[in-house]
Order: structure tokens, then C-alpha cells, then sequence
């Protein structure tokens, strides 16, 4: 499986179609298969130089064509020439694709196909999804975000992969650990309820526990992991890692969960954010210094009219509403 999910992805990367979300998939890949990792390497290394020995580049098509079963195909010749590299890299992605068209197949006709697919749950801005995954342990997904899980766990560890926030509440199981993959961190637990945030537009990763232990692996070099306590907070600003404990207990962090906004002290550049996935709008700023006043608020059933009327008590600025789109002036 691990295997066929690399040569997926690996065709998808080549062929310029892989989401954001399977290129974080296919680092974990590389990051967790020394094997994996070396053909990978290999494949760059013949890439970028057109000086690089056949017999690279030949290691990778054996091994991905000995993962089809078809005809024996006429082996290619490598040609050194800038002009033949892209040939032979589309017969690579030819090659992989139909390596994917027989990964799908079994798929779908095996009895067994719960293990093969990561199924994927995602949300719009305005929209929270809870799930249950299948050791029993509960996923809430925030807005705007995007979670891949099998059907069924296999293996030594269970692997999930996320983009966007969401809240675990994880089923305890010593013996298979459970590990959600990140663009930027790894958070590895064996039963424990944590918080998870790391969206794309935003500058900063977050992980909040409330019960158990966890341990942060980060994608950056750093090797030293960090492990949290119930109330501690890990926050990954620039690459560099602070534990800090929380003020509330983790309120301010899990309130969406409740479909509710609370947070203190942050600039309007950081709730517009807040304000864009909650209430599925688009908030732009006339004036780029109205981005650095800093709020204090706990919002409920609000809308988002009644919410920038509460801020406006708070700072002195306007706003207009047009459709979804959000003007903030003087």
C-alpha cells in the first residue's frame, strides 16, 4: 500500500496535478521511508542534471514498472539531451498512470479496499463536520479545512493528515499510536482530546491539549520534539517553537466547536481570519494600519454585522457590506 500511494503520488507531482494537501502526504512519505526517500532523490538528482548516470533514473523505472501488471513493455533508452527529458519523464507519468488505474481498480473490487483509499472530509467557511473515524475516536473539522483518514486503520501507527483546524478526541491504544500529519508539524498521541490549527494563509501553527499527553515533531529540521501537558499550548511562529500554558484552559482555542468566537488580544488582520471562516466572507482593508488594532471578544449567535458593531465600540473605524465582501475604513 505504502508503495502504490507513492507511485500515485509521485506520477500526480510530475504531472504538475498534486494538491496541497498530497504534497504534505508525499513528504510525510519521504520523511517516515528511508527507501522511499532515496529513489525520490535519485529521480531529483537526474532532474536537475542532465550529466547524471543512467543507471539512477533506471533503479526508479524498473521499480515502478515492476509494481504493474502488464505486458513487458521496450525499455527506453536514457538520453542525456535536455530535449528527450520530458519524454522521458511523460512516459514516467504514462507509466505511473497506469500504475494509479490498477491501484483503483483493486480498489474498488477488493474486499479489502477500506485500507487502500484515505477518504476525505472537507469544509466550507461557515461549516463544522464531525466524524468518527474508524478506532471510535471523534473529529471535528472547523471551517475552511480539509482531513484525509481511512476507512480503517492499518499498520503500526494511525495516520490522518490535515489542513485547517480541527478538534480530536482520540480512542487510547498503547500499541498504535495516533499521528495527524501537518504541513508543518507532526502531533503524535496515544489517547488524548487536542486542538489542531494550521491553515495555509495563516503565519503561525498552533496545537492546544486538553486531556493526555501529546508529543510535536516538526517538519523543519528540529529533531528535539516538544511533548504538552493538559493546558499547554505549542505555537510555531517562523519556524521556532514556544510552549506556553493557556489562560482559559483551552476556551479560547476550542470555542469554535460550539460555534462561537472568543479571542483576546489579537490584531484585526488576525479576527478578520476568524471572521472570513466563521462567517463565509471576505473582509478587505482599505487602510493596512486598521490591521494592527487589537480586540477583545466573545461572540455567540452574532452576525456579522452585530459583530463588527461590538468591535466599533472597541476601535474607531467603518465598514460597508456589499454580497460576501467586507470593507473596513475610516
Amino acid at each position: 500500500m505504502t508503495d502504490q500511494r507513492f507511485t500515485e503520488l509521485l506520477g500526480k507531482q510530475l504531472a504538475g496535478d498534486i494538491s496541497a494537501d498530497e504534497s504534505m502526504e508525499l513528504k510525510s512519505l519521504l520523511e517516515n521511508h528511508a527507501a522511499l526517500n532515496k529513489e525520490y532523490q535519485l529521480l531529483q538528482n537526474y532532474l536537475e542534471s542532465e550529466t547524471e548516470e543512467e543507471a539512477n533514473i533506471e533503479v526508479v523505472f524498473d521499480r515502478i514498472k515492476s509494481q504493474i501488471q502488464a505486458p513487458a513493455e521496450t525499455r527506453l533508452k536514457v538520453l542525456k539531451s535536455k530535449r528527450f527529458l520530458w519524454l522521458r519523464v511523460a512516459a514516467l507519468v504514462a507509466i505511473v498512470s497506469g500504475a494509479v488505474l490498477l491501484y483503483y481498480r483493486e480498489a474498488l473490487f477488493s474486499d479489502d479496499s477500506s485500507h487502500l483509499v484515505l477518504v476525505k472530509a472537507q469544509t466550507k467557511a461557515a461549516d463544522i463536520r464531525t466524524i468518527t473515524l474508524g478506532d471510535g475516536s471523534v473529529v471535528k473539522i472547523n471551517a475552511a479545512s480539509l482531513f484525509r483518514y481511512p476507512k480503517k486503520f492499518s499498520g503500526d501507527n494511525r495516520n490522518v493528515y490535515l489542513s485547517g483546524e480541527a478538534f480530536f478526541d482520540v480512542k487510547k491504544d498503547p500499541q498504535h499510536p495516533f499521528i495527524v500529519h501537518t504541513e508543518k508539524m507532526d502531533v503524535q498521541v496515544l489517547g488524548t482530546a487536542f486542538n489542531v490549527k494550521n491553515y495555509p494563509d495563516d503565519d503561525f501553527a498552533e496545537t492546544t491539549l486538553i486531556r493526555g499527553k501529546v508529543e510535536i515533531a516538526l517538519k523543519n529540521g528540529d529533531k528535539q520534539p516538544f511533548t504538552l501537558r493538559p493546558n499547554d499550548k505549542f505555537t510555531l511562529v517562523d519556524g521556532k517553537g514556544l510552549v506556553s500554558q493557556t489562560e482559559s484552559g483551552g476556551v479560547e482555542e476550542t470555542a469554535w466547536t460550539s460555534h462561537e468566537l472568543v479571542f483576546k488580544n489579537k490584531n484585526f488582520d488576525q479576527v478578520s481570519r476568524l471572521f472570513e471562516r466563521h462567517y463565509d466572507i471576505k473582509i478587505y482593508f482599505k487602510d493596512p494600519d486598521l490591521k494592527k488594532m487589537e480586540f477583545t471578544a466573545h461572540f455567540t449567535k452574532e452576525n456579522i454585522n452585530e459583530a463588527l458593531d461590538a468591535l466599533k465600540f472597541i476601535e474607531n473605524f467603518n465598514y460597508s457590506i456589499k454580497g460576501k465582501n467586507v470593507y473596513i475604513f475610516r
